[in-house]
């Protein structure tokens, strides 16, 4: 029988302990790609006869994508997905999930709930990108929070676990009186597979990798890779966030370019490509980047990261709203 990873039974100790229902969906390879999902379903009651009953259908779909979801019943509506098995036979372990419409759960070992510890997010951080996923980044002010309404921040693709936590610090320290949370992108799919606050307004905006401190992780992070204090000499009215990912862009060699869309166009999802950037210099691409942004006032534009060797993008990340 399948072994159920402690921070997976922890997610499920959770969802049941607030009432929700468990269930499970699993796709082979082709339809892992296109998201077409198949529902298995899980005989309900304590915790034991959950655990076993997922044990049973991990066996039988050894080989496959297998993904844990939390229903709450009244509403009808989703409040977890988590991927918890992979055709290679790989159980996913990670520590946090959006949980109860975007309240933060964290499996951490002393089995407490944590928003913003700084073990618990390298924790996270370190089996996403083990598993190939990209680290992304969102903020909301209290009143944005409260209506869900997030901003797109800077995100990473790679490996290097000092690196990820060094955006983020440097994200959490450019905003200290905003929410941010960080998300895990499973690139492929092109979906979400976990989200999680690492800060909230009037904590201490601190976070930790391993064995140093964020700020020595962040000064050496941001000299190689352009966060905001290696982009202070560059004159612009994009973001430091926008900024510094447009230097990482560029110190990987990946073409970049934007894409446009009026508010209809956003709400469906059809984005207009516009001109790829051109320059490989960090102060050229950046006046390319605000003649798009002048070109499309009033519209949505978000920047985008190719990896045309690959033949895949790396990153997406909104740059400008509508009056913003």
């Amino acid at each position: 029988m399948s072994d159920i990873s402690d921070s997976v039974r922890q997610q499920i100790r959770q969802l049941l302990s607030q009432g929700y229902r468990v269930g499970l969906e699993y796709a082979d390879a082709r339809r892992f790609r296109t998201g077409s999902w198949q529902s298995a379903p899980v005989a309900q009651g304590n915790e034991s006869t959950v655990l076993n009953g997922i044990a049973t259908i991990l066996d039988e779909h050894q080989g496959e994508y297998v993904q844990l979801l939390g229903v709450d019943t009244h509403s009808r509506t989703r409040v977890l997905e988590l991927m918890i098995q992979r055709p290679d036979g790989a159980v996913t372990q990670v520590s946090s999930a959006k949980i109860n419409g975007g309240k933060t759960v964290a499996a951490a070992s002393n089995g407490h709930a944590s928003s913003n510890g700084g073990q618990d997010v390298a924790q996270s951080v370190r089996q996403l990108l083990s598993q190939g996923y990209r680290i992304g980044t969102e903020f909301a002010d209290a009143r944005r929070y409260r209506a869900t309404s997030w901003t797109s921040g800077p995100s990473y693709q790679g490996n290097r676990e000092a690196e990820a936590i060094a955006m983020l610090s440097e994200l959490v320290a450019n905003h200290p009186d905003d929410y941010v949370r960080a998300i895990g992108i499973d690139t492929h799919a092109r979906r979400r597979v976990v989200e999680f606050v690492i800060h909230k307004p009037g904590e201490p905006a601190t976070l930790s990798s391993g064995g140093g401190s964020s700020s020595q992780k962040t000064s050496s992070f941001s000299s190689a890779y352009g966060g905001a204090s290696a982009s202070s000499n560059i004159k612009t009215s994009l973001s430091a966030e926008v900024v510094a990912s447009v230097r990482r862009l560029l110190e990987n060699s990946y073409q970049i370019s934007t894409e446009h869309a009026d508010l209809r166009r956003f709400r469906s999802s059809s984005w207009h490509t516009c001109k790829p950037v051109s320059a490989t210099r960090l102060q050229e691409a950046v006046a390319q980047l605000e003649t798009c942004l002048n070109d499309h006032e009033g519209e949505y534009v978000r920047l985008i990261g190719v990896d045309t060797q690959a033949k895949r993008r790396v990153h997406e990340e909104i740059i400008q709203r509508p009056n913003k």
